[in-house]
C-alpha cells in the first residue's frame, strides 16, 4: 500500500491506495497556513499513521504534491508554492522520511496530478495530451509519449503564468483571470451579486444568465490558453480538472466553441477537451505511484 498527499492553498487531500490507483482510505483536512515547518511534518505523519491505522495496513512509501518547484534531490521547495511558505524551510522529504520511516517522494501537484490522470483517468491510452487544473491556483502539465514533461532539473511547466488577453480587458496572467475566484469575481461583475462558492455558482448556470456569461467568458479564455498548446504539439486531448471542472459539459461546452478560431483545423478536430475522471484525487494518486515506482524504493523492496 501507498501513501498520496496532496498539499494545496486551503486543504491537505491523502489516502492509501495501491499501485493500481485504488484509494482505500480518504482524508482531507485544512491546511493552516500559519502552521510551522515543524508542525506541518507532525500533522502529515499523524495522517500517515492514522490513514494507515484505519486501511489495517503497513504503507511501503509516501509521495507528496504540492504547488511550486522541488529540488528532487534535496527536497526542497525552491520557486513558486506562496501558499505553502513554511515548506521552503527545510526538506519536506528527508524530515517526513525520519517522522515516519518511510520513503518520500515529492513531486509538483500539477505533474502529479497529470500523472494520476495518464495512469487512472481521462489520459489513459492517450500518446499526447495537456492537463490543466483549477481550483485555488492554476497547475498543469503535459503529457507525451509515456512522460510528463519537465525542464532540466525536473522544473514544471508554469501554464498559470501565460499572459492572457482580451479584448476589452487588461492583459493578465492565466491563474488570475481562470481561478475558481476569477469565476466568482466575474459573476460578481455581471449580475452585481455575490456567491459564495463554486459549487453555488454551477447550480444556478440553467436559470441566471449573469453566471452562464461568466462561465462562458472564462471558457473562452480556457480556449485562449489550450489552442497555442495544441497548435505546437497536435495534442490528442485538454484535460480540465480542479475544482472547477466540477461545472463539466456547462465549462467544457463553451471551451469547445471557442477553440476552433483559435487552432489549426485538422489538430483541433484531432482533440478532445475532457474532464478529468480522476476529480480531486489526481494528485494524490500521481504521487503515490510516482512514489511506489521511485527508483529507490523498488530497490530497497527487493
Amino acid at each position: 500500500m501507498l501513501v498520496g498527499i496532496d498539499i494545496g492553498g486551503t486543504a491537505i487531500k491523502a489516502g492509501i491506495t495501491t499501485l493500481d490507483g485504488v484509494v482505500a482510505v480518504r482524508r482531507q483536512i485544512p491546511f493552516d497556513r500559519g502552521l510551522s515547518f515543524d508542525g506541518l511534518i507532525a500533522s502529515l505523519s499523524a495522517t500517515v499513521d492514522a490513514l494507515c491505522n484505519e486501511a489495517g495496513a503497513n504503507a511501503q512509501a509516501i509521495g507528496v504534491c504540492l504547488p511550486g518547484f522541488v529540488d528532487r534531490q534535496s527536497g526542497m521547495l525552491v520557486d513558486g508554492g506562496s501558499n505553502v511558505s513554511a515548506l521552503r524551510e527545510k526538506s519536506l522529504a528527508a524530515h517526513l522520511q525520519a517522522a515516519t520511516g518511510l520513503p518520500v517522494r515529492i513531486e509538483n501537484d500539477g505533474m502529479a496530478a497529470t500523472v494520476g490522470e495518464a495512469r487512472f483517468g481521462s489520459g489513459r491510452g492517450l500518446r499526447r495530451f495537456a492537463l490543466l487544473t483549477i481550483g485555488t491556483g492554476v497547475g498543469g502539465a503535459v503529457f507525451i509519449d509515456g512522460s510528463v514533461i519537465a525542464g532540466s532539473r525536473g522544473e514544471p511547466p508554469e501554464i498559470g503564468a501565460i499572459v492572457v488577453s482580451r479584448e476589452g480587458e487588461r492583459p493578465a496572467p492565466f491563474e488570475t483571470l481562470a481561478c475558481a475566484g476569477a469565476f466568482l469575481d466575474r459573476y460578481r461583475r455581471h449580475s452585481g451579486r455575490s456567491v459564495d462558492s463554486l459549487p453555488d455558482l454551477f447550480a444556478v448556470l440553467n436559470e441566471d444568465d449573469a453566471a452562464a456569461r461568466a462561465v462562458d467568458e472564462i471558457g473562452e479564455i480556457i480556449a485562449g490558453v489550450f489552442a497555442p498548446l495544441i497548435n505546437a504539439l497536435n495534442l490528442e486531448a485538454c484535460i480540465l480538472g480542479g475544482g472547477v471542472a466540477a461545472a463539466g459539459e456547462a465549462l467544457l461546452e463553451p471551451i469547445r466553441a471557442h477553440l476552433p478560431p483559435l487552432t489549426w483545423p485538422l489538430l483541433g478536430r484531432n482533440c478532445q477537451i475532457l474532464q478529468a475522471a480522476c476529480g480531486n484525487e489526481a494528485g494524490l494518486l500521481g504521487a503515490a505511484w510516482l512514489a511506489g515506482t521511485n527508483a529507490d524504493f523498488q530497490r530497497a523492496a527487493q
